[in-house]
């Protein structure tokens, strides 16, 4: 791959990236909180970034 195709990709993937940034500083800020929050927020957040990833249905 060129370097085009590097940025095109991660340029694509941008807004993804931002969202699981987003979960990551949430969950860190539980866990400072409150151990058991922090777990708890820890599996919502991969709840949420499991349900973006999955193939919506009728698309390929």
């Amino acid at each position: 791959m060129t370097i085009k195709q590097y940025l095109q990709l991660a340029w694509a993937l941008t807004p993804f990236i931002l969202v699981v940034l987003g979960l990551l500083s949430i969950v860190i800020s539980a866990f400072l909180v409150a151990t058991a929050i922090g777990w708890l927020i820890l599996g919502l957040a991969l709840i949420i970034v499991g349900y973006i990833l999955n193939p919506k249905e009728g698309k390929s």
